[in-house]
């Protein structure tokens, strides 16, 4: 059975496996217990209740983002058809995910994503990605 809390295992021909990230010591152990959890954005929103206000066919959903000068970051990522441009919501400090909202097109799925504004607050950014989708639907 493995022991998923120590990192490594020592096998009945007394072989050890260490997994990756781990170094085999009980510091590893102490290194997890220091992390403290980070309220994301999909923590903050109701998806489901977003999702009534958009028109039919569209979505919205939590994503991962991870850029080469940016750490790992959950977005809202609203989608349509193919057709149509994805919008996504981006905290720009991922710790404050409720505040300073980066809003992002992408025009095409080869493309890179354009940031066209930054909103203070997570309720007005999700706002005006809800009129954003009903204006990309009124052009369709």
């Amino acid at each position: 059975m493995t022991d998923y809390n120590t990192g490594d295992e020592t096998e009945p021909n007394g072989t050890t496996i260490v997994y990756p990230g781990s170094t085999g010591s009980e510091e590893d152990e102490a290194v997890l217990s220091d992390i403290d959890p980070v309220e994301t954005i999909a923590d903050r929103v109701d998806t489901d209740r977003i999702a009534d206000e958009l028109p039919a066919g569209w979505t919205v959903k939590p994503d991962l983002v991870v850029t080469d000068e940016e750490p790992l970051a959950e977005t809202l990522l609203f989608e349509g058809s193919p057709a149509e441009p994805r919008l996504v919501l981006r905290p720009a400090d991922p710790s404050r995910a409720g505040e300073d909202i980066e809003f992002y097109e992408r025009h095409d799925p080869r493309a890179t994503s354009e940031r066209t504004m930054t909103v203070d607050r997570l309720r007005e950014a999700i706002r005006v990605a809800v009129n954003r989708v009903h204006q990309l639907e009124g052009e369709g």
